[in-house]
């Protein structure tokens, strides 16, 4: 029987709601609920999508990605919303690992459907993002307007022009109708067969061409791009009285050019549809369903982008809006939806650049890898508090974030450590609230002691320089460390005698 060797269910419960208070703890000290309070809720969606994403199903596997990328999108308010925005993004990610592994096993097994996700997510983001920056950047319409405004410049500069464009437009048309029955015949059911109904009994190609139209159609390019041709055709029609004024009025009108023009269009969208069917179907692999399962959250990503920038080409107080919450102004240069879509896309990334950190970084310093994520969690939290006192927090918050770091990493190790013996579902709660109570009453010895120490410095006089402050704060919190550390060993050595 297979045995689920992640945390324990109590103690990785109580490692995460000790990380979510210590976080909250720090937002307020800092000012920062709002983003901070946005990256736990984005912290719990990912926790909950990469649950999801361990199930056979892909109903399921979808919601864990649409969850996952709900997740990576709060992370992207939450930076957003942040002062410095870095600070709320290293607590949202520190949260994420303590509730990745507090939710599920830190195992290769289970981390692969999570990184194939990202990957695929990702990719269909990046791509969203840079039909984004060309849509807002104007690139689709120049080219659109440049390479119309030069063919029809070219193509109505006389009525002879207008004459020759009809015909290579015939031609390319006739060409075309080749290359697009055959695509439509296998899209449509099989009783339209267009290929009998069109192709058989028209078999006109450019090959069957004469050799003798061709030399007819250059001496007319030759013509009509020379400096007397234009001319001398005008002439020509008007010498043909009644004759002249009717081949003036069909080719000239630009009515025939019009048609010909539309279906030539109509046939080159079916052949771009077919070139994006052939690199989907490539993208998708040999398991298409799955993989759509695992894109779902970046094709929901991109969704809301568009929708997003929809929404604010038609109510522009709806772009000012977000332009005014975004702290670096790329609302205004590149529009909400390649912000949106970006963002997203590089929260995903930073997520892979994690997965990969815990991996190299973090595990050779835990007795365990299936701690991996309480070791990241907690050390996120040592930071954060260390950036809390430079913000300007006050120093008991940031005691306690220090040692709520501590009994995050103590209470993660000891549940991943009952987990891989007895299995992840046993009934262990007596043993870990024990043992959760003593790293409790440690960490609150030592930051009783930490604001003692404090106070007491207080009232000295002291070079009030910033860096030599800052720099005592630090080693008073390695101190701090150090001997919360050195209680939770002895104490832990006179439980095993």
């Amino acid at each position: 029987m297979s045995v689920n060797h992640g945390s324990t269910r109590f103690g990785g419960a109580l490692a995460s709601v000790v990380a979510v208070c210590a976080v909250i703890l720090l937002g307020v000290g800092t000012g920062n609920l709002v983003s901070v309070a946005a990256g736990v809720v984005g912290a719990v969606c990912i926790a909950l999508g990469a649950n999801g994403m361990q199930s056979k199903q892909n109903e399921r596997r979808a919601a864990g990605s649409l969850a996952i990328v709900g997740g990576a999108i709060a992370l992207t308010a939450s930076t957003g919303l942040g002062t410095p925005p870095l600070f709320s993004l290293l607590l949202g990610l520190g949260m994420t690992a303590v509730l990745l592994n507090a939710r599920v096993d830190l195992s290769s097994s289970v981390g692969f459907p999570v990184y194939l996700m990202l990957r695929r997510s990702t990719a269909v983001l990046v791509v969203g993002t840079a039909l984004a920056v060309c849509i807002h950047g104007g690139l689709f319409r120049t080219l659109g307007g440049l390479s119309s405004l030069v063919i029809v410049n070219a193509a109505t500069s006389s009525t002879l022009a207008m004459i020759i464009a009809l015909q290579i437009g015939c031609l390319a048309a006739v060409e075309l109708l080749h290359w697009v029955v055959p695509i439509l015949d296998d899209w449509l059911p099989a009783k339209a067969r267009l290929r009998q109904r069109i192709l058989e009994p028209f078999g006109f190609r450019l090959e069957t061409v004469p050799v003798a139209y061709w030399a007819f159609l250059a001496i007319q390019i030759l013509v009509v791009y020379s400096g007397w041709g234009p001319r001398w055709f005008a002439r020509l029609l008007a010498s043909l009285s009644v004759l002249g004024d009717v081949i003036r009025s069909v080719f000239g009108s630009g009515v025939l050019q019009a048609v010909v023009g539309a279906v030539i269009l109509f046939e080159l969208v079916i052949l771009a549809a077919r070139g994006a069917q052939h690199v989907i179907i490539a993208w998708m692999g040999d398991e298409p369903p799955q993989t759509l399962a695992f894109a779902a959250g970046g094709i929901g990503g991109v969704a809301l982008a568009g929708l997003v920038g929809a929404v604010s080409t038609f109510v522009p107080s709806v772009g000012s809006t977000l332009a005014t919450i975004e702290p670096w102004g790329m609302v205004e240069q590149l529009g909400p939806a390649t912000v949106i879509a970006g963002s997203v896309a590089g929260v995903l990334i930073l997520l892979m650049l994690v997965q990969v950190f815990a991996v190299l970084a973090v595990r050779p310093w835990v007795a365990l890898d299936s701690a991996s994520g309480f070791a990241f969690g907690g050390a996120a939290l040592f930071i954060g508090a260390l950036a809390a006192a430079e913000l300007g927090a006050a120093p008991v918050i940031v005691f306690c974030a220090v040692g709520a770091a501590l009994v995050v990493r103590d209470v993660g190790d000891h549940a991943a450590e009952v987990g891989l013996q007895i299995g992840r579902a046993a009934e262990t709660r007596r043993g870990e609230v024990a043992h959760a109570t003593g790293g409790l009453l440690v960490a609150v010895l030592g930051i009783g002691l930490a604001v003692g120490t404090l106070s007491f410095v207080g009232q000295v006089s002291l070079p009030t320089s910033s860096w030599r402050g800052y720099l005592a704060l630090v080693l008073l919190l390695v101190a701090v460390v150090s001997f919360t550390l050195l209680l939770a060993t002895d104490a832990e050595a006179t439980d095993t005698r």
